[in-house]
């Protein structure tokens, strides 16, 4: 059995290539941003004096995943790198069109590759996949859907109720996703023979909107076992000190901040402090009403994650929308408990390694912290629970588990 896997982008997809090279059924990997220390790009880059030619360089090699054979990735242009500019211009209607258009043509380039080189199976990503399935499908190729998110009229459904309640914590114009890309997607969910999802909050998002749950298969995402430690971190235990609080991702109204920043601002700085990591998705004259009780730290790279998590007492992630959030297990995989929603992914134990709400409060939030912050003893041992909860989160079990997929 021979495998394509593709996406135009990153997404961890080098970690599915990874799955099938270990099993020997790795045909090839294609996507438009991959980045070797030989590749001509990186090269480039390092004849560029000074800090610029350093940054542009290591930016460049995040899109490389040493374990994966070069001999098997196939890159089809870099399209995926000017989507990354937009969005981190913060022009992300213009990112969003880029990717719609990239994403046909990538589409026209992975069908010409299966024609050069064919396979038995094809593995790709929602919103990316769609030429490819109808291609496939007529063919008799078996299509594997790795559905990174819930269905996205259901997330239409949650952030328009979100635009409502907390409107200051939307960028102008963000009206979520129109009908032709809710439609694209319901396509590639009806042709998949096979849909994989990380978490069951995801998929019953994906039932409730008429996918077939027999063809649904939950393999939550795991924690890099190169970049996390074999040891449990040393934390001081949080007595006499404020809580400290850790946030990772799009700081933004999806994973739930017009709930978190209201929440520490309920709060005495004595109680606890919030360093948020990732780029703001959010009005800055909004965020600027919260700036000083937080530290925000954006762009950091995914190997300084480490870190961050190390110096931390307690993650929290208040998400209203995910497919199952990889910062939960990275969490799990440096003995950090979680506060988390439902809707977050798989993470905490509920009462165990964290708490589980069943939707994000800001009320419930603060409460839950303070009550974290009177008990170091138990914010101890969801650290410990973490600790040994992340020992089964390594993205080689993922690997694992997809492996387990009929048909690949």
């Amino acid at each position: 059995m021979r495998v394509g896997v593709f996406h135009p982008g990153s997404q961890n997809v080098w970690q599915r290539a990874y799955a099938f090279q270990e099993s020997g059924n790795l045909a090839w990997l294609a996507t438009s941003a991959y980045f070797q220390p030989q590749s001509a790009p990186v090269r480039a880059a390092g004849w560029i004096p000074g800090r610029t030619g350093s940054r542009l360089r290591a930016g460049l090699l995040k899109r490389w995943f040493p374990p994966l054979d070069p001999a098997r990735v196939r890159r089809m242009g870099a399209m995926e790198l000017g989507e990354v500019a937009l969005r981190r211009a913060g022009l992300d209607g213009h990112a969003h069109r880029l990717n719609r258009w990239g994403n046909v043509r990538f589409g026209a380039a992975v069908i010409a590759q299966i024609q050069r080189e064919p396979v038995d199976v094809v593995w790709g990503y929602n919103s990316a996949s769609l030429e490819v399935f109808r291609w496939a499908k007529a063919r008799g190729l078996t299509c594997v859907l790795d559905q990174s998110i819930g269905h996205p009229a259901a997330e239409n459904a949650v952030l328009a109720a979100e635009r409502t309640r907390h409107p200051d914590f939307f960028a102008p114009g963000d009206t979520g996703h129109d009908a032709a890309w809710i439609a694209r997607n319901a396509e590639e969910l009806d042709l998949a023979d096979h849909v994989v999802v990380g978490s069951d909050a995801a998929a019953a998002t994906l039932i409730a909107n008429g996918v077939d749950g027999a063809k649904i298969h939950i393999v939550p995402y795991g924690a890099d076992e190169r970049l996390f430690p074999e040891r449990p971190p040393v934390r001081t235990v949080p007595r006499n000190r404020p809580l400290n609080l850790l946030f990772a991702g799009a700081v933004g109204p999806r994973k739930g901040v017009q709930y978190l920043l209201p929440a520490l601002a309920r709060l005495p700085e004595s109680v606890a402090s919030l360093t948020l990591v990732g780029r703001l998705a959010m009005p800055r004259a909004t965020f600027a009403r919260y700036a000083g009780r937080v530290r925000h730290v954006p762009q950091v790279p995914r190997a300084k994650m480490p870190d961050h998590f190390a110096r931390a007492d307690l993650f929290v992630f208040p998400s209203l929308f995910e497919g199952g959030a990889v910062v939960l297990a990275e969490a799990l995989g440096s003995g950090l408990g979680i506060l988390q929603t439902h809707a977050a992914g798989t993470g905490a134990a509920d009462g165990v390694s964290g708490r589980v709400l069943a939707a994000p409060d800001a009320e419930a939030l603060a409460e839950t912290i303070a009550a974290a912050a009177r008990s170091p003893e138990t914010v101890r041992a969801w650290q410990a629970a973490a600790w040994r909860q992340g020992r089964n989160r390594r993205w080689a079990d993922f690997r694992a588990g997809i492996r387990g997929v009929p048909g690949a």
